[in-house]
Parts: structure tokens; sequence; C-alpha cells
């Protein structure tokens, strides 16, 4: 029996350091995972980092990236890259924010399948989601792009609910007409559409409107807005935004 005993007591010693020998290499890959995902962000520098932070939905369709908007594109293309490696490298472990920031910068490059894949992770990770303007307002510019209507009204309306002074309103408001008018339902686009925001802003939003889409889809709807508001202007918006085949 005392040898039966030595020899449990050999064996619960060797399970001890086994465990310990298991644990340990379970945290010295954990670490080596940990430094192979810092690898990557020291692709960007602090100067890029910091020029990131202030970028998201809000400047979609304001800010070139075909022409003047190069150095940004190079910028947005490279964080992209990084993102995605270390999404990869941690298996999709991480903080939800990159989803969405991951969203905001492919939504800029017109990425739009990347966008939304980015944006409904954010959406299954993080339970606040409905706080984030910036981010329902991607996510609608993203629906809107695939016409689903439906679905682009609800994230516009949550974000006029949330912050009715998001830097995009007039934006917002103007989608919706246009979206409510595609559906039929003309006086919620007319109530829309004669909204003080629209109003007061409409000749500078239709100045950068030519931004937001190198196809002609979207011209028809801020020249049906000015010739509401704004019937001198019609001619010149049409001679300055003319798409060709027009």
């Amino acid at each position: 029996m005392k040898s039966c005993g030595v020899s449990l007591d050999v064996a619960a010693s060797a399970t001890a350091r086994s465990l310990s020998a298991a644990g340990d290499e379970e945290n010295k890959m954990a670490a080596g995972k940990a430094n192979e995902i810092e690898e990557d962000f020291p692709k960007l520098t602090s100067q890029e980092r910091e020029s990131l932070v202030k970028i998201d939905s809000s400047l979609f369709g304001f800010q070139r990236l075909h022409e003047d908007g190069a150095r940004t594109k190079a910028l947005l293309l490279k964080a992209v890259s990084c993102y995605d490696s270390v999404i990869l490298k941690a298996e999709g472990k991480v903080e939800p924010e990159m989803f969405c920031q991951l969203g905001h910068f492919n939504l800029l490059l017109e990425d739009y399948p990347k966008a939304l894949s980015a944006y409904q992770r954010y959406y299954s990770l993080q339970s606040d989601y409905w706080k984030n303007a910036a981010f329902l307002y991607g996510l609608g510019m993203v629906y809107f792009h695939y016409n689903a209507f439906q679905w682009a009204i609800k994230a516009f309306q949550e974000v006029l609910y949330i912050d009715p002074s998001f830097s995009r309103a007039t934006e917002i408001h103007m989608r919706l007409g246009l979206m409510f008018k595609g559906n039929t339902d003309y006086e919620s686009s007319l109530k829309v559409c004669t909204a003080n925001t629209i109003s007061t802003n409409i000749i500078s939003l239709c100045c950068a409107i030519d931004t937001i889409s190198q196809g002609g889809s979207l011209f028809l709807f801020p020249c049906e807005c000015i010739l509401l508001f704004c019937p001198d202007q019609t001619e010149k918006c049409t001679r300055t935004h003319q798409p060709e085949g027009f």
C-alpha cells in the first residue's frame, strides 16, 4: 500500500509539472501571438495613426481620393492592409472599434462588400452600437449603395435621432427624400426635402455632391431639390455637374 501511495504522489507531482509546463507553453504562445500582432502596427507611423483617428464615414463623398486625395487614399489602403493582418493573426479577437474603423476606411475606398462585412462584425460585437452615429451613417451609406432602402432609411433615421446635429444631417435628409420618393411615399419625401436643414445648405451641398459618386445615379436628386428651392440655380448646377452621357 505504501508503494502504491508513493506512486500516487509521484504521479500527482508529474501531473502538476505537466500542467504547469502546458500553462507556460500556452502563455508563451499567447505572448508570441501578441508580439506578432504588435509587429503590424509599427507599419503605421504615429503621425499616420493620428490622421486615421480623424477619419470616419462622414468624409464619404466629401473627400476626393481620385485626384488631390491620393495621399489619403494611400494611407487608407495601408491602414486596411495593417488592420486586416492584425485581425487575421488575432483570429478576429480584437476590439470591436477596429471593425468599425475598418468599415469606414473601406467605405471611403468605395469597397462596399468589405465595408459591409466590417460594419456587420462591429454590429455583432458592440452591444451599444446604436450610440455610434458615424457607424450608423456609414452602414446607411452602404445600404443605400445596394439600394436596400428599407435598411438605409432605418440607419439614417437612427443617426438623426441620436445626433440631430450630425455633420452630414443635410446629406441624410436629401437621401431620405430620394428614397421615400423611390418608395412612392411622396408625403414623407416632401416633408424631408422641405426641412430647414436642406433649404439652408442646399447650394453648398450641390457643389459637393459630384464627389459622392463617379456615376450619374446620384446626380438627379440634388437638382430636384434645387428645382424646389432654388430654380435660378438649376441651369448653373446642370452645366457644372452634368455627367457624361446626359
